[in-house]
């Protein structure tokens, strides 16, 4: 290790040892109790769960999309800002709400399952309803978070919390799925998809917990949105975008369709692999640990550094881990340590990426229009990766379930990250940065 990246990492783990202490109690319990959501009430088991009820590959494939597909409706926050007189403290709760509680339902819809109280049939599509409602409840309510803290956090303050927020919601959940998935191993034999049911209930408690906590903080003010030039009418119009945001949009779209068109790594080890449920689990586990420590080093050279340039590096690695998958094949006695390393690589990509993107968006949007803007990342991000997971959903559909319909979803979404990385815009320099973002704009005077 570099003399450099030896300083570098010594630098993150302060930081977070700063992040970690009594000032910031509330987001570290933002960040954790997010992190038992996103972790039980996610891929990571529903996929499982999905196939154990008697779901093909593919219908599992197009259900995993549609949260990010719903998640376009991140379009219409303005209008619910404008229609409750800026009220995002209150916007943000409801969507939340919706969306981090949704253990309990998918937990009760399981057992229904169980007992014989609905058909499997009914039962996968009902929980693909309420992931789809979910999910995208919780991405677009995330979403809000962000402009929320940007409103209630001086900018430098702002850029050191979010991205721990953040890295810890994406990465704290390796703590708890690696002993999920050894309870799994051990009881399903015994309980059955109750086993799931269980996890769904803790997931759903800790969704309560966040959102008590996101009562106690700061209340962010009242946050007018302008209506956009073609649909001002008689009020206030908003301000031209920055001239590196619609190419900025245009990468994060592409870069998106790449992800929607990798397969489902679980889905993989199951099916082609014949590898058990329990490890589909330990691949999220992988990932969680990897989001962590990709977010300990990016959420401090973000605060220092080019968000543009980190990104170009999360998709090189991103795109890597794919043709990476490529080695993984039936035949290969490695192939389930090589999918462990894919997950591990693809997931801490995943998490610069993100960390990444949305500080860029915050660096290129001044004032009240990052809540347009996040709209149309969040709406591009949506359309990318729904296009790529339906191409994906239906050629598992069409051709032959096995390691040739899965080479070419993972070549296909690594050489679409490479394509992406190279034409993605990026500042002169490491040390440079984009125009610092005023949390003050936010407010209405």
């Amino acid at each position: 290790m570099s003399g450099a990246t030896a300083s570098s990492m010594t630098s993150a783990v302060s930081e977070w040892r700063v992040f970690l202490g009594p000032p910031y109690r509330k987001f570290q319990r933002i960040g954790g109790s997010g992190a038992v959501v996103a972790a039980l009430a996610g891929d990571g088991l529903t996929i499982p769960l999905l196939l154990a009820l008697g779901a093909s590959p593919a219908l599992a494939t197009v259900i995993g999309v549609l949260p990010s597909a719903f998640s376009s409706a991140q379009l219409g926050v303005p209008w619910l800002l404008r229609r409750f007189d800026g009220n995002l403290r209150g916007v943000t709760l409801i969507i939340l709400a919706i969306g981090e509680t949704r253990g309990f339902t998918l937990g009760a819809l399981t057992l229904a399952a169980w007992i014989g109280l609905i058909p499997n049939g009914l039962a996968i599509l009902a929980i693909g309803a309420v992931m789809s409602l979910g999910g995208a409840a919780t991405t677009i309510g995330g979403t809000n978070l962000l402009a929320w803290y940007g409103a209630i956090l001086p900018d430098p303050e702002r850029r050191f919390v979010a991205p721990r927020v953040m890295g810890m919601t994406l990465g704290l959940g390796s703590v708890l799925l690696l002993p999920v998935a050894v309870m799994v191993q051990l009881f399903l034999p015994e309980l059955g998809v109750r086993i799931y049911a269980i996890v769904f209930l803790i997931s759903g408690i800790a969704g309560v917990m966040e959102i008590t906590v996101l009562r106690q903080l700061a209340r962010p003010g009242r946050v007018q949105v302008a209506r956009s030039a073609a649909r001002a009418g008689d009020g206030p119009i908003a301000a031209p975008p920055s001239a590196h945001l619609q190419p900025f949009l245009r990468s994060i779209t592409v870069a998106a369709f790449g992800a929607g068109f990798g397969p489902y790594l679980s889905i993989y080890s199951i099916s082609v692999l014949h590898l058990p449920p329990s490890f589909a689990i330990l691949l999220s586990a992988i990932s969680s640990a990897a989001s962590l420590v990709s977010a300990t080093v990016v959420g401090g050279l973000l605060a220092r550094g080019s968000a543009s340039r980190t990104l170009r590096v999360s998709f090189l690695l991103r795109g890597s881990s794919m043709l990476l998958g490529l080695t993984a094949f039936p035949q290969n006695p490695l192939a389930g340590l090589i999918i462990c390393v894919v997950a591990g690589m693809a997931a801490a990509g995943a998490s610069a990426g993100t960390l990444s993107s949305n500080e860029r968006l915050m660096r290129l949007t001044a004032g009240p229009d990052v809540i347009r803007a996040q709209g149309r990342f969040v709406a591009g991000s949506a359309a990318g990766i729904t296009a790529g997971q339906m191409a994906n959903a239906a050629i598992l559909a069409i051709l032959p379930l096995g390691y040739p319909a899965f080479a070419i979803l993972f070549a296909v979404s690594g050489l679409t990250r490479y394509v992406t990385a190279a034409r993605v815009e990026v500042s002169e320099a490491w040390s440079s940065s984009t125009r610092i973002y005023q949390d003050e704009d936010l407010r209405k005077p």
